[in-house]
């Protein structure tokens, strides 16, 4: 298990990402929450690759905490990606991929059973039918608009959002997390109630009526 920084760990089981196993990350406020979850593995010592995203800001991640030391980027991986990600997968912890094109569903199965053998955690930025696969671990990265601006004037300073956790090793009913992606320092953080993350599991949907 690769311990993740809270709130954040609320959302696993035992608390961390499953060494093995396949995460999907979607949404508006999906890089945020993909470099938040890097933060704690880091801190203790894995090693991890981003491919894919030419766009990151390398000044704003480390500003949140991810030592980018111990990450080796690929923005650029080329037509031959997947052949990328399985030699990453061979050699570090963790390895977080937007697909930069449709992943065929026999390499999206060889990847994922390429992590589960090495023990990495396979990440994948984006979701969508660019990627077959269904993961073990879904995050969805919902935001709002943000805070900060008046009337024409202010400066951007949080988005309040939440993460929803779904899937096979998501522990049962999804759960949600409620938080500022970002918050005023650019990292991800609990929207406190009480000084506690607000998280809540969903009733199965056979069992929440439908009110409208």
């Amino acid at each position: 298990m690769l311990p993740v920084d809270e709130p954040l760990g609320a959302l696993f089981p035992g608390a961390g990402l499953q060494r093995g196993s396949l995460v999907g990350v979607s949404g508006p406020g999906g890089v945020t929450l993909l470099l938040s979850l890097l933060v704690g593995p880091l801190s203790q010592g894995s090693w991890a690759a981003v491919v894919g995203l030419p766009d990151l800001g390398l000044e704003a991640t480390a500003a949140m905490g991810v030592d980018l030391g111990r990450v080796a980027l690929v923005p650029e991986p080329g037509p031959s990606w997947t052949a990328v990600i399985a030699v990453l997968l061979d050699a570090l912890d963790l390895v977080v991929v937007r697909p930069p094109g449709h992943c065929r569903s026999a390499d999206a199965r060889r990847l994922a059973a390429r992590a589960r053998e090495r023990g990495s955690v396979l990440m994948i930025a984006g979701g969508g039918p660019a990627w077959p696969e269904r993961p073990d671990i879904e995050l969805a990265a919902e935001a709002d608009g943000w805070e900060g601006l008046g009337a024409g004037e202010g400066t951007l300073r949080r988005r309040p959002g939440r993460v929803v956790a779904s899937g096979r090793r998501a522990g049962g009913r999804p759960r949600t997390m409620t938080c500022w992606l970002p918050g005023p320092d650019g990292r991800l953080v609990p929207r406190r109630s009480r000084d506690e993350p607000t998280v809540v599991a969903h009733e199965p949907p056979e069992r929440v009526a439908w009110a409208g």
